[in-house]
């Protein structure tokens, strides 16, 4: 793996996802105000300059299939949106009202993505955005945070409005139907890759420490299970870092050794895969830090750390810092 080498003018801001096993993004800001997305080639060093912005860039995301990216930047009140090819061509740009964004990805059909805007009271409006006819239109959603589980339906918890209960039934919303069905009920946590849907549990009743991580393919068809250790908090429990890798058939999770309080930990923390179709669990590093993590198609690496700043190598157990 060779190192990134960033410009003298230029500071690494933070690696931004997969576009393949050996290639990655990553934004670096210069000192004159300016945002640069690059691809990277991990193998070759080989930098490749994708898009400049004058507007600080948030995030970007590649689609599902790797073949576009969504970027997000931000003026003061309004984020702007941007689609790219690999090549570095814009195919669609617009700006959106807002103080904070987030979008989702189709993965059934990249020429989709749902976006929900935020105002600074964290009233929220969302967005279907067709890429086929850059068509974006407002939609009514019943919570801001969502997941697609299909071509046509979104996944979102729904919280009592007095904002008490630490946990949530889990709903799908029908976007041809405008209809919504309770899922599952008591969920902490939830996520999504592919066609596969994970939710956190934690029996209060029985053991408050210890969460239960299930695994469903396409909504409910129940494909594995596992009990880890979640750490407290003051506003409930904290799920360490994960990353559902292979379009949701390996999970990939940071696991507490010991119980006990979030602030006050220092036990550390194992890595470890977890087989979907097997259900065997194998650990790869241990005395980690909870960090997030983001892992290549293959699952051979994962970019490691609050800005991915680190590649951890899961053939070699090696783990690599990414920036010279």
């Amino acid at each position: 793996m060779v190192p990134i080498e960033i410009g003298e003018q230029e500071e690494f801001y933070k690696s931004a996802g997969w576009l393949s096993d050996s290639e990655i993004l990553y934004i670096s800001n210069n000192g004159e105000g300016t945002s640069l997305l690059y691809s990277y080639n991990l193998g070759t060093g080989k930098a490749s300059l994708l898009f400049r912005s004058e507007q600080p860039i948030i995030t970007a995301v590649p689609s599902p299939e790797k073949k576009k990216v969504m970027i997000h930047s931000a003026a003061s009140e309004e984020g702007l949106l941007t689609v790219i090819d690999l090549t570095g061509k814009e195919l669609y740009s617009t700006s959106i009202q807002s103080y904070e964004l987030t979008f989702e990805w189709n993965p059934f059909d990249e020429n989709l993505l749902v976006v929900s805007a935020f105002t600074e009271d964290w009233d929220f409006s969302s967005y279907l955005l067709d890429l086929r006819d850059n068509n974006l239109k407002e939609i009514k959603l019943p919570e801001p945070f969502v997941r697609w589980i299909s071509e046509d339906v979104l996944v979102y918890q729904k919280w009592d409005e007095d904002g008490i209960s630490l946990d949530a039934p889990l709903r799908t919303f029908s976007l041809k139907e405008n209809k919504t069905e309770t899922l599952l009920e008591d969920v902490y946590q939830f996520d999504s890759q592919g066609p596969y849907l994970m939710t956190v549990k934690v029996d209060e009743e029985e053991n408050e420490e210890s969460g239960l991580y299930a695994f469903f393919r396409n909504g409910d068809k129940s494909v594995g299970s596992i009990e880890a250790p979640l750490l407290t908090s003051f506003s409930g429990w904290v799920v360490p870092f994960y990353d559902l890798m292979d379009n949701g058939k390996n999970f990939i999770y940071l696991r507490a050794t010991e119980q006990g309080e979030a602030d006050l930990y220092d036990g550390g923390f194992d890595l470890l895969r977890y087989h979907l179709d097997s259900g065997n669990e194998e650990v790869i590093f241990t005395e980690m830090a909870n960090e997030p993590l983001s892992c290549s198609p293959s699952g051979e690496m994962c970019l490691y750390g609050f800005q991915f700043d680190k590649v951890l190598n899961i053939e070699t157990n090696e783990i690599i810092d990414l920036v010279h």
